[in-house]
């Protein structure tokens, strides 16, 4: 049976279609390093490998959010390490002034101004930033320092004294409303009202940890908190036993008045030494949020990689295989020119060259 020129040419173009298809696709396996670019050529790797896509992106956030949080706690944790050591040069300055002579006016100024000037650091570490975030203003963190000091030389926080605040058993910092007089404004059944702290909010964010809500409320155990309330940095009411400041700033001016008037301040001293004794344990926290990270930042590293890993045995190309494959290409499409090269006439074949 003798086949007709036209279907010898259709046939042996559909083979050396083939033969070019497949080395277009070898050759494009080994410049992408993928085995396939779309689904529809392998559905059930296509699906896994999606699946590890999505959830490598969701380490990848976490990993980002926690090494965003590592830094700024490095720098927040610098901050209280020079918060501390102002709280070491302050007792120290204290003691020599008790052992010293009360009665040198002169001596008593300096060492006043060197509280004062201590206590001038202190509110500069006191609103620290990071990048255009203040580090202790609660969810006030990018608006305005945190903490001022009044025309009374008190210190306040997002506005309000520092002395007036207080903390309710579920941990909520809040203020008695006062009129004109500084006398408690009274709800309608005779109780005082109850004001919360302006932008004092918690603010989390997920690293992994399964973050849930309760309400419009984060789960505190599912998101970290990222938020730092500077009260709970440097103290915040009075003392119900003494009527001394809790606060370390105020502490500070109250021991640097008592010092330059000649009064006695041994109390002052051993409350600045207990609040310097808190401050220490919040600094503590702090470090130990920092191991935690270093911790979430390993394990999260291990899933990202551990993800490549899996999308590239899924869809990675085998580089000794692809080059063999490759090799096989080009010898089945030389094979194929040369045999259109006997089969079909010669103006034709000079066409296809």
């Amino acid at each position: 049976m003798r086949v007709a020129d036209r279907s010898t040419t259709r046939n042996y173009l559909t083979h050396l279609n083939g033969a070019k298809s497949n080395l277009a696709k070898t050759s494009a396996q080994i410049y992408s390093g993928n085995r396939f670019e779309s689904m529809s050529e392998d559905v059930s790797a296509g699906t896994r490998v999606l699946r590890a896509q999505m959830d490598m992106h969701k380490s990848s956030t976490h990993l980002e959010n926690v090494q965003s949080i590592g830094e700024e706690l490095a720098v927040a944790e610098d901050n209280m390490m020079s918060i501390e050591d102002i709280l070491s040069q302050a007792h120290a300055i204290a003691v020599k002034a008790a052992n010293g002579d009360k009665t040198d006016e002169t001596v008593r100024e300096t060492l006043a101004n060197e509280i004062g000037n201590l206590k001038d650091q202190l509110i500069t570490f006191a609103n620290a930033k990071y990048g255009n975030k203040f580090l202790f203003g609660g969810s006030n963190a990018s608006l305005a320092a945190p903490f001022k000091e009044d025309e009374n030389g008190r210190l306040t926080y997002n506005g309000i004294p520092v002395d007036d605040i207080e903390k309710d058993d579920e941990g909520n910092y809040f203020h008695i409303e006062k009129d004109d007089e500084g006398n408690p404004v009274l709800d309608a059944e005779g109780n005082p009202i109850k004001n919360t702290i302006p932008m004092d909010g918690d603010v989390y964010m997920d690293i992994g940890l399964g973050i849930k809500m309760n309400a419009s409320q984060v789960k505190g155990d599912t998101g970290f908190l990222v938020s730092f309330s500077g009260l709970d940095i440097i103290g915040f009411g009075k003392d119900p036993e003494t009527g001394l400041s809790n606060n370390i700033f105020n502490t500070l001016a109250d021991l640097e008045s008592g010092i330059r008037d000649g009064e006695d301040f041994g109390k002052l001293d051993t409350q600045l030494v207990s609040l310097t004794d808190d401050f220490r344990g919040n600094l503590t926290d702090m470090g130990s949020k920092t191991q935690f990270l270093e911790t979430m930042q390993g394990s999260l590293e291990n899933n990202v990689d551990s993800y490549k890993i899996r999308i590239d045995n899924l869809m990675g190309t085998h580089d000794e295989e692809a080059i063999m494959t490759l090799s096989s290409d080009e010898y089945v499409l030389k094979a194929v020119q040369q045999m259109g090269a006997r089969i079909l006439p010669l103006s034709l074949m000079d066409f296809l060259r």
